[in-house]
């Protein structure tokens, strides 16, 4: 009985590795095909109907002679030559009233500018606020502590349908929407699955730690900048890298919140689902796709540790 349970064991693991590397392969095949795609130039990839193969450059007019050609021109044309236009980025609604229209123009520049804010600055918020009150609520066990986790639980157990419509009506009723300051407050919340994650990792710190730096005369917040977040660093760069990678992908917030303050994503999309850059030719399109991939492919190739392992936290010997 033990020898069969043994072999379907090793059955199961057998296939869920075959699984596995079927998807993992897919994935990796289909980056490969787009870098390669966006090195191609237009008439490779249509005329010559070049979609599986290495860039070539075809030397029509010197032969039949073939090479194989890497072509930057099409990230080039991103870096320089990407705008929005302003007709085909609007967004117009009504507040009290009064008619408000929102159009989002500029470039690359500003469109990385808004990245950075958005993706730093917002997974900073959506990991610090969760961890700090996190820790304010295994620290001080009272009423508020028990109503602040209950409220976290009920967030994150209950479906709340259509609720984007009255929070984009109370963004616009309070004036900051479409702004970086509506943004971060939005993202400034403790709900979610990492305050308790946050809660349980502060439930499991010893009391030693603060104990002995009350004794030494520290004061509550002495105790929480030079004692509990430097042995908190851990968790939360791991739980900031996640929420950056989330961000740096998320094109919806960006399109609904905030029209006139397009990421990268939002830029990607709305390239990729639109005729800009010329034509936009689908080689432009694809160089666009892998200028938001790579970033994060090489943070994970560099960070998957980080990503993949084990939370631990280092302290005093007891």
């Amino acid at each position: 009985m033990k020898r069969d349970k043994s072999v379907a064991s090793k059955i199961f693991i057998i296939s869920l590795c075959v699984l596995l590397s079927i998807y993992a392969l897919s994935i990796v095949l289909t980056l490969l095909w787009g870098l390669l795609s966006s090195l191609k130039s237009p008439y490779d990839f249509l005329v010559n109907n070049n979609w599986l193969g290495f860039p070539t450059l075809d030397k029509a007019n010197l032969g039949n002679s073939r090479e194989t050609f890497f072509k930057l021109a099409n990230y080039q044309v991103i870096v320089k030559d990407y705008h929005l236009v302003e007709e085909n980025c609007k967004t117009d609604f009504v507040v009290n009233g009064r008619w408000i229209q929102h159009r989002a123009t500029g470039g690359f520049a500003m469109v990385m500018v808004n990245t950075a804010i958005y993706t730093v600055v917002g997974a900073f918020l959506h990991t610090f606020v969760p961890a700090m009150t996190a820790y304010a609520v295994s620290k001080y066990r009272n009423v508020v502590g028990k109503i602040i986790t209950g409220a976290a639980l009920f967030a994150m157990t209950t479906p709340i349908v259509g609720n984007q419509a009255s929070m984009l009506t109370m963004l616009r009723n309070m004036g900051v929407y479409d702004t970086f300051w509506g943004y971060l407050l939005q993202k400034a919340t403790f709900t979610g699955m990492y305050f308790f994650v946050f809660s349980a990792f502060y439930e499991m710190m010893p009391d030693s730690f603060s104990e002995a730096a009350e004794i030494d005369g520290a004061s509550q917040y002495g105790i929480l900048i030079r004692i509990i977040l430097p042995l908190s660093v851990t968790i939360i760069s791991t739980v900031w890298l996640i929420q950056f990678i989330h961000f740096w992908n998320d094109y919806q917030t960006a399109y609904m919140y905030m029209p006139s303050h397009p990421t990268l994503a939002y830029a990607v999309w709305f390239l990729t689902t639109n005729n800009q850059v010329g034509g936009a030719e689908m080689v432009v399109r694809v160089a666009a796709a892998m200028t938001l991939a790579l970033p994060i492919l090489i943070a994970f190739i560099f960070l998957k540790d980080k990503l993949m392992g084990n939370v631990t936290m280092g302290g005093l010997k007891q």
